[in-house]
């Protein structure tokens, strides 16, 4: 294969890959089948009684029970939950994702709880671990293999390149 039909199926399968992200992210929200943060905040007492998955940050924890505000894009306050049935190690600031019954007095039976991250250091501790296994990664990629400029190619090292 030539060096120019090789750059012309890379840049058709690259398109194609865009295309995809970008149908993607114009769908998600109309597809998403639990109630936003933002419809929340219009009108809470119309999703009484129906199942949601709620994403928040964690104000208190009292055994069983938690006290979440639900958040929207701009990090303001819409709601404030009460969640009975909380399972989870969590302290306050840490971000949790739970799925469960609404109800009309600000309070949600959960059926499952998942911790995102348990307190509001660990986010960056999370960023820390990927760059290093990142940092990694490309160092043994490269000490392998190397990138040949003039073919467009990645070329197998030689014993002596190393």
């Amino acid at each position: 294969m030539n060096r120019y039909v090789r750059m012309l199926a890379c840049g058709l399968l690259l398109l194609g890959t865009v295309g995809l992200c970008v149908h993607y992210g114009t769908v998600y929200e109309d597809r998403w089948p639990h109630p936003t943060a933002e419809e929340f905040d219009e009108d809470f007492e119309s999703y009484s009684g129906s199942e949601a998955l709620v994403f928040g940050e964690v104000q208190s924890v009292d055994g069983e029970r938690a006290v979440i505000h639900v958040l929207d894009r701009n990090d303001e306050v819409v709601a404030e939950l009460t969640v009975h049935g909380f399972r989870g190690n969590v302290s306050p600031g840490g971000l949790i994702q739970v799925y469960g019954t609404l109800h009309a007095d600000r309070t949600m039976d959960a059926s499952r709880t998942v911790v995102v991250t348990p307190d509001s250091t660990s986010q960056y501790y999370k960023l820390g671990i990927s760059l290093v296994g990142a940092m990694l990664a490309l160092g043994y990629f490269f000490s392998h293999w190397r990138i040949g400029v003039r073919r467009l190619a990645i070329i197998p090292r030689e014993e002596g390149d190393r």
